[in-house]
């Protein structure tokens, strides 16, 4: 190569070479466009078509398991939107990740035989194709919407009952196994708390009958009343740590937060007032013990109601129905894109011309 070769700059489009040309062969662009797209319409009549059903499902319910327990989250969110307690998972992600299980879609798998009406001989394939054509949508409002896309409009809509229906067999056996799990620490807590109530009381008569004395005029309810509310809060959180630890790792955000909670309650259980007389602390005490038992003895009964429940779980905005119309493949869409892509790929193939051709005369 010589010195002074170097690489010539690509040539600019010069618009009044290249519109003459298109122009000149407007019609037979024409045609060849048109001709494509009747194409691509008559394929689409002969492509199988697909119908979409769809559902929407109201956020789940806020009275679970832990609502009771669950003192102080207000002033906890504020940690979750700085990231210093790590992402929050609101029960409407836990609908879309139960939606979104491979048990959930196995059980679909299974009952509308999808591995025979997909042709598949492997389980996974079969997987594949389902999770493709099924779509979970969480909504910032906590909806959501479940679509299943099927060759059969009657399947996919019964395909979409079929996910609410898992969601909300699902749902049910988790919340009954942590009310069994619940059930079995208050349970060891209620006994716990009548021994204690047992103690103070017996120690309360014993120094009434040692010192012959009764309640002073000078009790105070409401100090004694506060006391108790925060000693029930904290055997609250107590449990509610004692359920997370059963089925959580020690690191998870969920004990973590609970561990704040129940920190910040201890401190205000150490700046209570100190009691000085003797026998208003025991009366106290007796009656804090009280209050506990009272309070887990709730707790265990609502546990076990829990426990037994069968009620659906999952409220449903918009049932699934049979489509009418099919989603895929469209018509319109699918002839309207074909026509301009026709025309733009036809309309440079004659403006640029291959090198090689003949060139074309003046006259056509």
């Amino acid at each position: 190569m010589a010195e002074n070769d170097s690489p010539e700059p690509p040539a600019a489009v010069d618009l009044w070479v290249v519109l003459p040309r298109v122009w000149k062969r407007r019609g037979r662009i024409l045609a060849l466009s048109v001709a494509a797209s009747l194409i691509a319409l008559g394929v689409t009549f002969v492509l199988p078509k697909t119908y979409r059903a769809e559902a929407s499902i109201l956020p789940p319910e806020g009275s679970n398991l832990f609502v009771n327990l669950a003192v102080g989250y207000q002033s906890l969110k504020k940690f979750t939107q700085t990231g210093m307690l790590g992402e929050y998972h609101t029960p409407a992600d836990v609908f879309r990740g139960i939606l979104q299980s491979r048990s959930v879609r196995n059980e679909v798998i299974q009952r509308f035989d999808l591995q025979k009406v997909y042709r598949q001989k492997s389980p996974e394939k079969t997987l594949r194709i389902l999770t493709k054509r099924t779509k979970v949508t969480l909504y910032p409002d906590g909806t959501i919407t479940l679509t299943v896309v099927d060759r059969d409009p009657r399947r996919a809509a019964d395909m979409a009952a079929a996910y609410i229906e898992q969601l909300d067999r699902v749902n049910i056996t988790q919340l009954s196994i942590k009310a069994r799990r619940m059930r079995a620490v208050l349970e060891r807590r209620v006994h716990e708390a009548d021994s204690l109530l047992r103690a103070t009381e017996h120690d309360l008569e014993r120094y009434q009958r040692s010192r012959h004395t009764a309640v002073p005029a000078s009790f105070d309810a409401g100090s004694v009343q506060a006391a108790a509310d925060l000693m029930a809060r904290k055997i609250a959180l107590e449990v509610r740590l004692g359920v997370l630890h059963s089925y959580l790792a020690p690191n998870s955000d969920e004990i973590r937060r609970t561990r704040v909670e129940l920190q910040q309650l201890q401190r205000n259980l150490d700046q209570l007032p100190a009691i000085q007389n003797e026998l208003v602390r025991r009366i106290r005490d007796q009656q804090i013990q009280q209050r506990v038992l009272e309070f887990l003895a709730s707790e265990l009964e609502q546990a076990r109601i829990r426990e037994q429940r069968d009620t659906p779980t999952v409220q449903v905005l918009d049932l699934p129905t049979v489509p009418e119309r099919h989603a895929t493949p469209k018509h319109g869409t699918t002839t309207v894109v074909t026509l301009l892509v026709s025309l733009v790929v036809t309309s440079m193939w004659y403006a640029f011309p291959r090198r090689g051709a003949p060139a074309e005369s003046a006259g056509g």
